[in-house]
């Protein structure tokens, strides 16, 4: 694993409250990760160290061609999160890393990946890595949110679904407001939509990425479809309802 001290490269806004947070690891060869997978990020709050870890947003293609790692938060009411909000390009943080075995199967080429929120982090990374490497992965995304303007990477995601066949995105509003024209699913995640959206549903991989709750009442549903255990992987985001 790697560890060092160096400061914030980057902040950028990504919707009204979420942000990313990146860091130039250019000439440092042992940052390595896979997509996926997440790091510790240490900073300090009243000149206290504090620890949090996060799944890397970015892709290995993306550190290894541009030179940064970044992780994607969403800002809450938690003191480490508002110290985060807070911080500027240049402040002191210490990362560690990298761990996690939530990670692209090297066999099964068949996923499906199932988030909400501020856990499709490490589904971007994923899918940002099979687009820049050219790999042979059929994915299907169901992403839910409770607002149009909530949705993370929405441009990018939309990005790699129009450029590739294999890459399909279906976003899914809790509302109870939607954007006029909205012609995608409404409601939460239930097994009748991950059916709808993913109808070969019993051959694939599942990735289930999000808060707890979240991630509990989708293994409930895939349970009751019948899709084995063995086929769900799971990561949920602590700190989030």
């Amino acid at each position: 694993m790697w560890q060092f001290e160096t400061t914030f490269s980057d902040i950028i806004r990504v919707t009204s409250d979420i942000k990313t947070f990146r860091f130039d690891v250019q000439g440092r060869e042992k940052v390595t990760y896979k997509a996926g997978q997440f790091f510790f990020v240490t900073i300090r709050i009243d000149g206290k160290e504090a620890v949090h870890h996060f799944s890397l947003s970015s892709s290995p293609t993306e550190t290894e061609r541009r030179g940064y790692i970044e992780f994607t938060k969403r800002i809450t009411a938690s003191e480490y999160s508002q110290a985060l909000d807070r911080m500027k390009p240049g402040d002191w943080v210490r990362l560690r890393g990298a761990d996690g075995e939530f990670t692209l199967s090297p066999t099964r080429r068949d996923l499906a990946f199932v988030s909400g929120g501020i856990g499709v982090t490490p589904l971007r990374s994923m899918l940002r890595y099979i687009v820049d490497s050219k790999l042979s992965y059929d994915v299907v995304l169901v992403y839910g949110n409770n607002r149009f303007d909530n949705i993370a990477f929405r441009e990018e995601l939309d990005e790699m679904a129009a450029a590739r066949k294999d890459i399909r995105v279906d976003c899914v509003l809790s509302g109870p407001d939607f954007p006029p024209g909205w012609t995608g699913k409404r409601g939460f995640i239930t097994r009748e939509v991950i059916m709808e959206c993913i109808p070969d549903f019993q051959k694939r991989v599942f990735y289930v990425s999000g808060p707890l709750k979240m991630v509990l009442s989708i293994e409930e549903q895939l349970a009751a479809i019948k899709v084995p255990p063995e086929q769900v992987k799971r990561d949920y985001f602590p700190g989030y309802d």
